[in-house]
């Protein structure tokens, strides 16, 4: 097939995802277009794609599953029979569902799954679990799966039949008993507020985090200027303790599907 347009789609708080999305679309066009889905205003517009586009699509994977946000990441985005790839990136534990979940948004939306691949990033809630990576042999993996791709990309995408793991029905979402807040050393200077991608917390009194709209991705919490925001209790402090404890023996490798 003819690729004209290439497309490199993600929701990506911490940039983790990102990195490998536009890694990919790099590869196989040196003038891809992006589009970030993590910020709210592309989330509210409605997108239409080609057969001769090629889209990929990029989301981090939370406790299993994809973000939990109200209308969805991918929900806004229409193909024609579009070639797409899939793809996830996770802490270093498990994708579990999350990759099978991005591959039925898509296709339900017009998207045919080419190639799907699970990359690993550093930890939400501990930047000592896969820190630094992508690293020298993630790029190295990504360069395989970009000639992967191109592979695949020869073939008619109209009879292409992906694969991927995952289950139905999906795992429980898991909703996690605390947020990110800030502290007496909080400027305000609306950081947080910009890259907040679900909108939860207030402009006026950027202290203040709404819980029903917080999805723990600790996008303010990573881009504090004064290192104001973070979560702490029990519940937070021992969770990472145990992912600390458990996640920094293995290092995951990615893995695809095409």
């Amino acid at each position: 097939m003819k690729i004209q347009n290439v497309f490199a789609i993600y929701f990506s708080p911490t940039q983790g995802t990102k990195k490998y999305v536009e890694g990919i679309a790099r590869r196989l066009s040196a003038d891809y277009e992006a589009i970030d889905m993590t910020k709210p205003e592309n989330r509210r517009k409605n997108y239409t794609f080609s057969g001769s586009d090629l889209v990929i699509f990029g989301a981090p994977v939370y406790a299993g599953r994809l973000p939990s946000i109200e209308g969805g990441i991918f929900g806004q985005l229409q193909g024609n029979h579009t070639p797409a790839i899939f793809t996830v990136s996770y802490g270093n534990r498990e994708y579990e569902d999350a990759l099978l979940e991005v591959k039925d948004i898509c296709e339900e939306n017009g998207f045919v799954g080419m190639a799907a691949a699970a990359w690993i990033a550093p930890h939400t809630f501990s930047d000592k679990i896969a820190s630094g990576r992508p690293d020298a042999d993630d790029e190295m993996k990504m360069d395989l799966f970009a000639k992967k791709v191109q592979e695949a990309l020869c073939e008619d995408h109209e009879e292409h039949k992906l694969e991927v793991n995952g289950n139905h029905p999906y795992k429980e979402t898991k909703v996690m008993p605390f947020h990110p807040i800030a502290d007496e050393s909080c400027t305000g200077c609306g950081t947080c507020v910009s890259v907040c991608p679900t909108e939860a917390i207030d402009r006026e009194n950027p202290r203040q985090t709404d819980e029903t709209k917080c999805i723990d991705c600790f996008a303010c919490v990573k881009n504090c200027p004064a290192h104001a925001r973070g979560a702490s209790g029990p519940a937070f402090e021992g969770l990472v303790e145990r992912l600390e404890s458990n996640l920094m023996k293995v290092r995951k490798e990615p893995e695809w599907f095409l």
